[in-house]
């Protein structure tokens, strides 16, 4: 099935007909449904984990840090002259104080480099980048409200999603495919879906969008929430994303 028919086709099957697209470059004997199937199994159960994970909660608490900045008169200058790669350094020094195994640790801040470049792009007048220093390009101001935050959080889980999965159809299909020629085949592919893959991974990050903003304005807003109110926060977050892996795979 090709994927210009994603668009008809339920939402619960969306995921697997974007994995066994890409699982089907070059793959020769081995099961595309199989490599489909252990590469949702493998992302919902690092889901499972990823709730409680350290530098997830470090990165989420720096969204959550900016949108509180954003909302006040008196805090708002301080963050808005501030860049997308001014933030990621400030992450990456939070992450790495952190627990927590190195590679999570990668993902997080790429994902959260992502979400902070591609918000700052389409809420700025010019075409800012993750570098870019100039005040007339815009500043944070519209991420202080629950609106604004559920915004950047749902880019956040949709950048984190679209980054493993990139990285388990790649782990699972190279440990079935021996032949070099078709794992390189299998890359090429991978990499032909990955605006395919950002865009549902986008879609599917919907479902913690919903309650993001009132979350924001309930524990949030007027003072700091607390360790154990972004913990929850985040667990219902991986348990609805979860859910939506575990449809997708039959499990």
């Amino acid at each position: 099935m090709g994927h210009e028919r994603l668009g008809i086709l339920p939402k619960t099957q969306k995921w697997r007909v974007i994995v066994s697209n890409v699982a089907s470059a070059g793959t020769g004997d081995v099961s595309v449904s199989a490599i489909a199937d252990q590469t949702l199994a493998a992302i919902g159960s690092k889901y499972n984990d990823l709730g409680s994970d350290e530098s997830v909660r470090a990165a989420f608490s720096l969204l959550v840090d900016i949108a509180r900045s954003a909302s006040s008169p008196e805090t708002a200058p301080a963050i808005s002259d501030k860049t997308p790669l001014t933030l990621v350094l400030e992450l990456s020094k939070r992450i790495h104080s952190t627990g927590g195994s190195l590679e999570t640790r990668e993902l997080v801040i790429r994902a959260a480099a992502d979400a902070l470049s591609t918000w700052r792009r389409d809420n700025s007048a010019g075409q800012p980048s993750l570098f870019e220093d100039t005040a007339s390009q815009g500043n944070w101001n519209e991420l202080g409200n629950g609106a604004g935050f559920c915004e950047i959080s749902r880019l956040y889980f949709s950048k984190l999603t679209e980054r493993y999965l990139n990285y388990f159809l790649e782990r699972e299909a190279s440990s079935v495919i021996s032949d070099l020629g078709a794992r390189e085949r299998f890359k090429s592919r991978l990499s032909e879906h990955v605006s395919e893959v950002s865009r549902h991974s986008f879609e599917s990050a919907k479902i913690t969008q919903s309650f993001a903003a009132g979350w924001f304005n309930k524990h949030a807003l007027t003072k700091a929430p607390s360790e154990a109110q972004i913990k929850k926060f985040l667990a219902y977050a991986f348990q609805k994303m979860r859910e939506e892996f575990r449809r997708e795979g039959g499990q």
